[in-house]
């Protein structure tokens, strides 16, 4: 703890004093306000205490969720402490890279039968207003076509009495709201979760950015001790309970021995055959709890043991439900969903750095004759051939996916300028110079490429989509192929075919 100390303290020197208006909400066990009126919680223990290893001050401003998001964008409030990352919020927000905390949706029921996503249709769900596990399973229920009705209600408490009143067949909420707030209501815990997301500390996109790497480099430090200060909160807030540390009964239990000891105390005195045999007794009864304490610490073990399983089941399912959603079932390539996403991202970090970035559309040439003579199972595997001759050729960093029909995209996020996004394209176009051997048959297909560049040719994922697709038309119909750079008269006569 001494190394974890001596090394965070040696960057503590360079933002002393900074202030830092922090937005708070009813979040409990995480961030809330308590009946004190204090700020509490475990995303606050974890902040307070970097704030006090740099000499920050902090002033929180309380609202609710709404309200904080408008404080953070009109500039009222400069950090919010808890807010699960999304690719949405990304856009908007920047977050901390090491998360806190990792939680995930749980489901609710008063039914026994309803084990999985398909016992849901037909039924009403319920969840939290503008809550982002309530959107996820909304959006998940629609993905398996699911005729199922979601409501919205203005707290996780509300979602658990509407199951136990029986006006929802299911209710969502966090896992660690569940867990505290499930013992107040008749409901249980169904098999079904989803929507796993990483909580962290959120700003205004491209401010405090010395803050944000200040927080990770506290968390990253903290998490890799087991006895931080981190794991310390961690265990206050999500662990036992300090101020119930025994289960009612083993505390009736205490107290029963507690008497029958003093029984045996005054019975001594007056008689001591009756003292033996109420000792007797009482370690018959004794002997008994501690058989019923064994038994069921092991049914516990097992159900404990049996949900962790269905945890790691369901985790399973959604990473390839995940997979299934942003990837290409055909050649095993991203799709442009994913793309698109990765693209805007890229974007970010390339304006943030002031570095170049390239995007490259390709559309193979000749392969609708090839699936026109041949079949569309050999077209098939030429796709998934071409697709791992691509793939094979670039770096790491760079990144490819299918588009769709013979249509693929290439990002070169580290790329040096255009004349790097050249010598690229002109290598992609040399791998199509030898010939694909399908089934005894040679075939030869070439490859149109178009390129735009950043932040040249747009400052957005969306417009150096749009140009790269220009240019790829311009080399396909009007150069015969190859590879074309755009420039700003191909959007004076765009074909009809490319992306509006």
């Amino acid at each position: 703890m001494l190394g974890l100390m001596l090394a965070l303290g040696s960057h503590a020197a360079t933002h002393q004093n900074a202030s830092l208006r922090v937005g708070v909400y009813q979040n409990e066990p995480g961030v809330f306000i308590d009946g004190q009126s204090r700020v509490s919680g475990f995303y606050i223990d974890i902040l307070e205490y970097v704030a006090g290893q740099e000499g920050w001050q902090l002033d929180y401003v309380q609202s609710d969720w709404a309200g904080l998001m408008d404080g953070l964008a009109n500039g009222e409030i400069d950090l919010v402490a808890g807010m699960a990352h999304t690719p949405e919020r990304d856009r908007v927000y920047d977050f901390t890279r090491e998360p806190m905390f990792v939680n995930w949706g749980q489901i609710y029921t008063t039914d026994g039968g309803i084990q999985s996503l398909l016992d849901l249709n037909g039924r009403t769900v319920v969840g939290l207003e503008a809550d982002v596990y309530a959107l996820s399973f909304r959006s998940l229920l629609k993905r398996f076509d699911l005729a199922v009705d979601f409501r919205f209600v203005n707290s996780y408490q509300q979602v658990l009495a509407e199951v136990d009143a029986g006006r929802a067949d299911a209710g969502i909420t966090s896992r660690s709201n569940g867990d505290r707030l499930a013992p107040q209501f008749d409901v249980r815990r169904s098999p079904i979760v989803c929507c796993s997301q990483e909580i962290g500390y959120a700003v205004r996109d491209g401010e405090f950015g010395h803050e944000l790497a200040t927080l990770d480099r506290y968390l990253v430090a903290l998490k890799s001790d087991k006895a931080s200060y981190y794991f310390q909160a961690l265990d206050q807030w999500y662990g036992i309970d300090p101020r119930h540390p025994l289960p009612e009964w083993v505390s009736g239990l205490i107290a029963l021995l507690a008497g029958g000891a003093a029984l045996l105390f005054c019975g001594v005195v007056l008689l001591n055959r009756k003292v033996r045999e109420r000792t007797r007794r009482l370690q018959e009864a004794h002997d008994l709890l501690d058989e019923r304490v064994r038994r069921r610490t092991e049914e516990l073990y097992k159900a404990n043991k049996q949900l962790r399983d269905e945890i790691d089941d369901h985790r399973k399912t959604q990473n390839k439900l995940k997979h299934m959603a942003t990837h290409d079932a055909l050649t095993g390539l991203p799709n442009r969903r994913w793309f698109s996403e990765r693209l805007q991202e890229n974007v970010k970090r390339a304006r943030r750095a002031e570095r170049k970035l390239a995007v490259l559309f390709l559309d193979l040439d000749g392969f609708k004759a090839v699936n026109d003579t041949y079949g569309h199972d050999l077209g098939d595997q030429l796709l998934v051939d071409a697709a791992a001759r691509l793939s094979g050729s670039l770096r790491e960093v760079d990144q490819i996916a299918r588009l769709g029909g013979d249509e693929f995209i290439i990002m070169l996020p580290e790329v040096s300028g255009r004349e790097g996004a050249l010598a690229v394209a002109r290598k992609v176009a040399d791998l199509f110079q030898a010939p694909f051997t399908i089934d005894s048959l040679s075939l030869k297909v070439g490859v149109s490429i178009g390129i735009s560049c950043y932040p040249d040719h747009g400052e957005d994922g969306e417009t150096l989509l749009r140009n790269a697709d220009l240019a790829m038309y311009e080399a396909k119909h009007r150069l015969q192929g190859d590879y074309c750079e755009y420039h700003p008269a191909l959007a004076l006569n765009p074909p009809e075919e490319a992306l509006g």
